[in-house]
């Protein structure tokens, strides 16, 4: 009697048995692979170290190499570099931390392809050039005065940008000549990271929570007339140019023809 009724609870609590299994199995393994592996992991220290930490480990790493006691790989020298020179300058590192923004990571691959397996002694540095990347903001937006800027019925378009930002630098030629032909149309603004309360709120929101802007910076969010809340605000997904743009803005925003 003893043996069925074993059976029968086994058969009762199979399911329930391999759903916690797979549950488990979820979360130890197939959920931490779907996370990259961050520049910190790269230095061997804690996610948002300080750069004072950042400087310590990147030395560790740098007197066993001038002393020969380690060689490293090229590869593994670059992902070490370029955790360093990205981690000590504060805007990158800021933009790194809190929205998940690496716009620098293509030269990172440039790099490998053209050094391949040769020795790391000879990779020019710094990777990273921390030159010609200012951004001309203008009609700048902060969290203080945002509840007070919608106070006419016309349509918004902002521009969410960063100080540390090239590509933000580049499109800032861009950005005076869309403002320029919307006058008199729409309000245009400047939403800089730093302000991380307006920042989130114009940012997008994974499901583990993290705040992230899906297409990097710069970001461009529009508000049709009569919008005040993020709940009617519209994001520009398209091409960054003058023309696709003020397309977009005219047909989506202002449903012109």
């Amino acid at each position: 009697m003893a043996g069925p009724t074993m059976i029968s609870k086994v058969k009762a609590y199979w399911a329930p048995l391999i759903l916690f299994g797979l549950g488990l199995f979820y979360q130890l393994v197939v959920l931490p692979r779907s996370f990259p592996t961050s520049h910190y992991d790269a230095l061997g220290i804690k996610p948002y170290s300080s750069v004072e930490q950042v400087k310590e480990a990147y030395e560790k790493f740098s007197s066993k190499w001038n002393s020969g006691e380690e060689i490293p790989s090229t590869a593994d020298f670059l992902k070490i570099q370029y955790a360093y020179e990205l981690l000590t300058d504060p805007l990158w590192k800021r933009n790194y931390d809190i929205y998940g923004i690496d716009e620098q990571l293509h030269i990172l691959e440039k790099v490998r392809e053209q050094y391949g397996e040769e020795s790391y002694s000879r990779i020019d540095l710094p990777l990273l050039d921390a030159t010609d990347r200012s951004v001309h903001a203008f009609n700048v937006v902060t969290s203080e005065d945002f509840p007070s800027i919608f106070h006419d019925s016309k349509p918004w378009l902002i521009q969410v940008y960063s100080d540390g930002s090239y590509l933000c630098g580049q499109f800032s030629g861009a950005w005076k000549t869309i403002a320029a032909l919307l006058e008199g149309i729409a309000n245009t603004g400047m939403v800089e990271l730093g302000d991380i309360r307006l920042a989130t709120h114009l940012a997008e929101r994974k499901p583990i929570g993290q705040i992230f802007f899906r297409r990097g910076l710069p970001s461009l969010v529009a508000f049709p007339p009569g919008c005040k809340s993020s709940d009617c605000m519209t994001r520009f997904e398209g091409e960054l140019s003058v023309d696709a743009v003020t397309d977009w803005f005219a047909t989506a925003i202002l449903k012109l023809p």
